[in-house]
């Protein structure tokens, strides 16, 4: 895979934040010759930026001092807004102890008390916990008592509870800025009744953290989690997921259980979505996924043909953030086992991505009605597009 000098320095400085013996030879190999505005287009896109001061700062001869502030500011500040979240989600944890309730952070904020805790830079902008579905109810409650209150009314809650998986709540963090928590009760839409990752709850691991003992996903649900969060909001070729998931079998590969993660992935229709991770993670990082895995996922040749071309020509592509839909479109047939499921869900699309997509305020009355009649929006959206940028 030949790259540009910014998809190169990329690369060596994501490599080197997660290796434990970091070699920064190809940092001083690659950091010449950058185009400073392009490069950090790109560590946006790919949400790795709050890792690029320490490993540049040595250079900082060779950066423009704009490029070097930006990254400076933005590593310090995801220091503090880290620990921000994670003494939040203690208060949290607490609540939820004396109550009885179980939950689980899952994402970014249980990375911190695990692969980030030495670390704590991963750009992150809420808490995501996941709770049980009979107990969601008990959890409102929890989250009421702390001062927290639902992102929508009750019209709005009954979608999300039928249509998605997981409900928002948000409490006043200063005149600024607020806690955002999502609060799921599965980790994948249900489709069709099909029970995914029916163990998850049975498969919790513990780690002492602050005093207490916290509760996180197995490893092997853990990358399912990072896996079906690519389907629903559409940067599938964003490194951030993949960086988390090869830090993650950086540290557990010794007892990784693969057949675990074969055997779920059939399961639950979810082979596309691993292999696609597990290729990247493999190929972009090094990291060591046994090649039975790799071969034993359940989808074909082909499809992994157009995963591996896919990631290949595009995840350092100049430009890529602003060619986001049509890389999203692309993406979305990928990541499903079958063609029938991701032009079901384009037809049937979730107010949430449909807002998402067509960048329009997801609670807005006008988005609402564009979303009813979708079957007539979405053609003439693309008609009209292609018209206005008819050379």
């Amino acid at each position: 895979m030949k790259l540009l000098n910014e998809g190169n320095l990329l690369l060596a400085i994501a490599r080197n934040s997660i290796d434990p013996e970091p070699d920064r030879t190809g940092i001083t190999a690659n950091i010449s010759n950058i185009d400073w505005s392009e490069f950090k287009k790109l560590m946006i896109y790919h949400e790795l930026h709050t890792f690029v001061y320490p490993l540049v700062k040595d250079h900082d001869s060779l950066l423009p001092q704009d490029s070097l502030r930006f990254f400076k500011v933005n590593y310090y500040a995801s220091i503090v807004r880290s620990q921000q979240l994670w003494q939040e989600y203690l208060r949290i944890f607490d609540a939820f102890e004396a109550s009885g309730v179980d939950i689980v952070p899952i994402k970014g904020i249980a990375f911190l008390a695990d692969v980030y805790a030495q670390k704590p830079v991963r750009t992150m902008t809420d808490i995501d916990v996941l709770v049980k579905e009979e107990e969601l109810d008990k959890a409102k409650l929890v989250f009421e008592g702390l001062g927290y209150k639902q992102g929508y009314g009750e019209e709005e809650e009954k979608y999300w509870i039928t249509k998605q998986c997981h409900v928002l709540f948000s409490r006043r963090q200063s005149d600024k800025s607020n806690f955002l928590v999502d609060v799921h009760f599965a980790l994948d839409f249900k489709r069709h009744n099909r029970n995914i990752l029916p163990r998850v709850w049975d498969r919790v691991v513990t780690v002492n953290s602050d005093g207490r003992v916290i509760k996180l996903l197995a490893p092997e649900d853990t990358l399912f989690s990072l896996a079906l969060h690519e389907r629903r909001f559409g940067k599938a070729l964003c490194l951030k997921n993949v960086f988390d998931l090869v830090s993650l079998l950086n540290k557990y590969r010794k007892d990784f259980d693969w057949d675990y993660v074969l055997r779920e992935a059939a399961a639950g229709k979810m082979s596309a979505s691993t292999y696609f991770i597990l290729f990247q993670a493999n190929t972009l990082f090094g990291a060591i996924v046994p090649e039975y895995a790799l071969n034993s996922l359940n989808i074909s040749a082909i499809k992994k043909k157009l995963i591996r071309d896919f990631v290949l020509k595009n995840t350092f592509s100049p430009g890529i953030g602003s060619n986001g839909k049509a890389l999203y479109l692309k993406s979305h047939f990928l990541l499903y086992d079958s063609f029938i499921e991701p032009a079901g869900y384009i037809v049937n699309i979730p107010l949430e991505q449909f807002a998402k997509y067509y960048s329009l305020p997801a609670q807005a009355k006008r988005t609402r009605v564009l979303h009813r009649f979708r079957l007539f929006f979405i053609p003439w959206n693309y008609i009209t597009n292609k018209l206005n940028t008819r050379p």
